[in-house]
């Protein structure tokens, strides 16, 4: 049996199926289904992370609010 079979027999939706097909190379035939299922979800949670990071990384932040603040104080 494929391992995209193995994944619909356990129930996985077709978009975490996509997912871990990108992880195929990585699963043993001998490997039990659903500790491949946790490798995929904690790798692919590492690379969410990863690209939070560079988003966050992106975001341009206006500081000019804040040095009108203190010219109202002085």
């Amino acid at each position: 049996m494929d391992l995209k079979q193995k994944l619909i027999d356990f129930g996985c939706g077709p978009e975490f199926i996509d997912i871990a097909l990108k992880y195929e190379n990585l699963f043993p035939s001998d490997q039990d289904i659903e500790s491949f299922i946790e490798y995929v979800e904690t790798e692919y949670a590492k690379v969410e992370a990863l690209e939070e990071i560079k988003n966050r990384d992106k975001e341009i932040v206006d500081a000019s609010g804040i040095f009108e603040e203190f010219e109202d104080e002085i």
